[in-house]
């Protein structure tokens, strides 16, 4: 009997010594937010079921460890539904001393903070009678530290929602909790439920009540009362590689285990995938020493032990990573095995299951036929990209990998994919036929809806390679006036310049005035490898309200030879190799604006090693020498460009009659980086010239003087440009394209980051000026896969991300695919390649 009292009162006196006092006369009021299953977490599992178990986790811990007279709560199960002013009035009609609304917060999936907010008045004092904001600055820090995430601090509710004018007809505080109720009151919003690692840390039982605790001591500090001995050990296990939790992983220490959630044992309740949820999630509590061993384990993964020092005062955390154990793979390759139609212009890739020694990689790397290229890696070490020097089209190809290349930690490959070290990887592959792509539209004029167009365009389409097509090449081009899709007559000139095609269109007499018109190209072109445009395309631009008045100077049709000098005559001619420079006439390519029949050819061969290069191509005499304009006046010519980047611009004579070399003036250089026939115009009323021998003013009277053409690194050093129709025009504000470069120069189309990618990547690009465009993916066969971005866009940098999927959110196989902007008249292509 002695023994027995001995040890009950053993007992009680341990029990008075575990009972933290200082709350005797004080109760709370907790108010787990909403009810049932409201605001569904991203993963299933709701911000109502999460909050209203770390409330009773609360409760539990104030009544069974503390003094506290009693501690209400608004809801204890799933199936009740309670209202705001339900949960206040209640609240008020108990007479409870404090109100603590507990709730996750929500936002984009890749937000997770931490926020309290406390009954704040218009006037920014806090809602009498006061409390909550000192509470609300202890909770944040405690609960930030807790739950190891960012956070947006404590606020006054009128401070934090200043987007609303409520507090400032109202008065304060915002929201009902403080507003309704008579006693101090916060809101906490612990992290997001929208945030998926998040959301996988609440479905866990311990995760919540280590919230309870935060909660629990925030109390205890405000009313300055000593903290009990902590002595809680928690973290996270992740794979060492990838970073993902690991379910079912083992943490021991001591006599005291604990197994992370797995599918079968949590997430099995919210997911039909094994391989979607995790959290990776230990715990352990009450342990009673300052210093213990961890050892954790689990299956395909080499065990790690740690010694871990407990601390009395706050959570100890110790994330612990563990390395696999098991061989690696290849997961996946692009070609695939057996694949017959690789573009050979493409890198090899190889996606292992580990991040490998690339070394060992590179050495047992080998290729039948033989193949030299360059090898790259992303930054995990597990993509390898094989950069090969050159693959011949429509042939077959071995590639191995032998079982002599290893991980980052010394397992050899399993290539055969039988779970076991040993055996080499191989993949069988033949490579396509040189061009696999559908041609691409690269330049069209007018640009697609610009307006005060000029009213005998010529229409210019140019692709990146040459194009058939089934049908005549006229019928598939259109142009016609927007408002009664009548169609517009004229004459359909398709030209092949430097392997690739240009459509020419003149229409016969002028568009009506201030019109839109479409410029229509059907479905159905071919490359020459039988690659299909299998989608049309249309441009829409509006004519401007003016005529023109025009003075020919030369239409080239007589006397060339008489009138024109050829470019050697000329001593400013430099930097030529002279017998392939010359000037003759053709009657080949010809402005059919003006029925020309004839035209002028200058043919050009620059001499690479001189320092400085220009033709110059000078009228000496004849009727066109006598024209004498002013410089008011618009100077024009019909060039047909090769896409050579060679330069060109007018010069003329100032001051007439005055002859001097000082009186020549030049216009600015235009780059011919266009195919086809274009109106290049110098519009001298605004006082733009170019550097040459004069003054770069035009102060007189003006007379032609000569064509000119220069070299610059990078275009070409062989061709020749073609010109017809050279004369003034009366001062028209009609829109025409000076710098047909400028959106090819300034549109930047940026490659997909990252690339290849398995889950989403970003297709980002800059515009120089407004304009529409549409961002489109296509695959390998020219099929749309999805609009991603359209609409009209600012000037400046745009970005959108790409999650592998069509338009209708079908995911699409892995592989390569096209993505294509255009944008005005400009259009520009990149390939990415989607790994699965």
């Amino acid at each position: 009997m002695k023994k027995l009292l001995a040890a009950f009162c053993m007992i009680t006196f341990h029990l008075i010594r575990a009972q933290v006092t200082g709350l005797s006369g004080w109760n709370i009021y907790l108010d787990p937010g909403h009810s049932q299953t409201e605001n569904m977490g991203v993963n299933g599992y709701s911000e109502a079921e999460e909050v209203l178990r770390v409330g009773l986790e609360l409760k539990e811990l104030l009544l069974s460890t503390t003094d506290i007279d009693t501690v209400y709560i608004s809801r204890t199960n799933d199936q009740q539904q309670v209202s705001l002013s339900q949960r206040t009035d209640h609240a008020n009609s108990l007479g409870a001393d404090w109100y603590h609304s507990i709730h996750s917060n929500a936002g984009p999936s890749d937000h997770n903070n931490t926020l309290m907010l406390w009954g704040q008045l218009n006037n920014g004092n806090p809602d009498p009678p006061v409390g909550g904001e000192a509470m609300s600055a202890i909770m944040i820090d405690l609960l930030t530290r807790g739950m190891r995430i960012p956070t947006i601090g404590s606020w006054g509710d009128c401070s934090f929602y200043t987007w609303s004018t409520f507090c400032e007809s109202s008065g304060g505080p915002y929201l009902w909790v403080n507003r309704h109720t008579t006693m101090p009151s916060e809101l906490s919003e612990e992290g997001h439920h929208t945030n998926p690692p998040q959301n996988q840390l609440y479905m866990n039982t311990e995760y919540k009540k280590l919230l309870a605790y935060l909660f629990y001591w925030s109390i205890l500090d405000y009313h300055e009362i000593e903290r009990p001995d902590v002595n809680i050990l928690a973290g996270v296990i992740t794979d060492y590689e990838s970073g993902l939790p690991i379910n079912s992983a083992l943490a021991s220490t001591g006599s005291n285990s604990y197994i992370t959630d797995s599918y079968s044992s949590l997430f099995s309740n919210y997911s039909s995938d094994p391989e979607q949820l995790r959290n990776g999630f230990y715990y352990f509590e009450n342990l009673e020493t300052d210093s213990i061993t961890l050892t954790v384990s689990s299956e395909y993964y080499y065990p790690e032990t740690l010694e871990i020092s407990i601390s009395d005062t706050f959570i100890t955390f110790a994330d612990i990573e563990l390395i696999s154990n098991v061989a690696p793979m290849v997961e996946d390759s692009d070609p695939v095995n057996g694949d017959t139609l690789f573009p050979a212009w493409n890198p090899i890739i190889i996606q292992f299951s580990r991040m490998m020694d690339t070394a060992t990689v590179h050495a047992n790397f080998q290729m039948s036929p033989s193949v030299t290229g360059s090898f790259s890696w992303d930054s995990n070490l597990k993509i390898l990209s094989f950069d090969p020097s050159e693959l011949e089209a429509i042939t077959d190809y071995t590639l191995t990998i032998s079982d002599s290349s290893k991980d980052n930690y010394g397992h050899g490959l399993d290539g055969d994919g039988d779970g076991q070290e040993g055996g080499d990887f191989t993949i069988n592959f033949r490579t396509g036929p040189p061009d696999m792509l559908p041609p691409q539209i690269s330049y069209v004029y007018p640009p697609n809806t610009s307006n005060l167009i000029e009213l005998r365009p010529i229409i210019n389409i140019s692709f990146d390679e040459i194009v058939s097509a089934d049908e005549s090449l006229e019928n598939i081009y259109l142009l016609e006036k927007f408002e009664n899709h009548s169609d517009v007559s004229g004459q359909f000139f398709h030209f092949i310049v430097h392997n690739k095609s240009v459509f020419n269109f003149f229409p016969t007499d002028e568009l009506e005035s201030s019109k839109v018109y479409v410029s229509k190209i059907g479905a159905g072109l071919y490359d020459t490898f039988g690659n299909e445009m299998v989608h049309g395309d249309a441009f829409s631009f509006m004519t401007g309200s003016d005529s023109e008045t025009v003075w020919a100077i030369d239409d080239f049709e007589t006397e060339l030879s008489q009138n024109w000098w050829s470019p050697e005559q000329s001593g400013s001619t430099t930097g030529i190799i002279a017998d392939s420079t010359s000037m003759t006439e053709t009657s080949l390519y010809v402005n059919h604006l003006t029925e020309s029949a004839k035209s002028m050819r200058i043919n050009y061969g620059w001499d690479t090693t001189a320092s400085q290069w220009l033709i110059r191509e000078y009228l000496a005499s004849g009727n066109p020498r006598d024209v004498i304009f002013s410089n008011d006046q618009v100077l024009e010519m019909f060039v047909f460009g090769d896409g050579s980047g060679t330069l060109f611009r007018f010069c003329v004579d100032d001051n007439v009659p005055q002859s001097a070399s000082q009186n020549h003036e030049v216009s600015p250089w235009f780059p011919i980086d266009w195919i086809g026939w274009k109106r290049i115009r110098w519009n001298m009323s605004d006082g733009t010239t170019g550097s040459w021998i004069g003054d770069g003013q035009l102060d007189g009277n003006l007379r032609f003087d000569s064509i000119q053409l220069s070299y610059v690194n990078g275009s070409h050093q062989f061709g020749n440009v073609i010109m017809d129709d050279l004369r003034i025009i009366e001062h028209q504000e009609l829109q025409i394209d000076d710098n047909p470069s400028f959106i090819t120069q300034e549109l930047t189309l940026n490659q997909n980051f990252p690339n290849p990618f398995n889950n989403s990547t970003v297709i980002s690009y800059s515009i120089p000026i407004p304009v529409d465009v549409t961002l489109s993916i296509y695959d390998l066969q020219g099929r749309l896969i999805s609009n991603l971005d359209a609409g009209y866009k600012a000037a400046g940098t745009h970005s959108i991300s790409w999650h592998g999927e069509t338009w209708k959110g079908i995911s699409v196989p892995s592989g390569f695919y096209i993505y294509t902007l255009n944008a005005g008249d400009k259009r520009e292509s990149k390939k990415l390649l989607l790994l699965k």
